[in-house]
Parts: C-alpha cells; sequence; structure tokens
C-alpha cells in the first residue's frame, strides 16, 4: 500500500517525514519539529555545526542506516 507524503503526515502527526533516500549512511540534522532537514554530511560534528550556523539551536541528529533502506524513495 502506497501512502502520500500528505496522508503520512495526517497518520501519523507525531513522526518525522520519511527521510529521502539520497540521505543512506549519512548523518542528518531535523530542525526542532522534525519538518524540515537543514544538513547532512558523513561527521556527525560538522553536521550539528553546520545546523547550529544555519539557526537551528536544537538540531535532532539521526544517522540514516545504509541500503537496504525504508524511506522515500
Amino acid at each position: 500500500m502506497h501512502m502520500t507524503l500528505d496522508e503520512y503526515a495526517v497518520r501519523f502527526p507525531d513522526r518525522a517525514a520519511p527521510v529521502p533516500a539520497e540521505y543512506e549512511g549519512q548523518w542528518i540534522a531535523w530542525n526542532a519539529d522534525r519538518t524540515t532537514i537543514v544538513a547532512s554530511g558523513a561527521d556527525m560534528s560538522e553536521v550539528r555545526s553546520q545546523a547550529l550556523g544555519r539557526g537551528c539551536t536544537r538540531p535532532i541528529l539521526p544517522r540514516i542506516p545504509p541500503a537496504p533502506f525504508v524511506g522515500n524513495r
């Protein structure tokens, strides 16, 4: 069953949006509301610095696993 991003947001309001496959194997920085990816890269401290430099004072920093990947392709 395929679900649009809008349907996903309605069904799972407390979850972040699916992460696009282009970020697999990288660290990402979500804004505090988990609505926007503000930075990404291979090194967590660099991603955090980028996020802070872009005004995101409390970034959420998960590492996206490499393939096989479940997300938005």
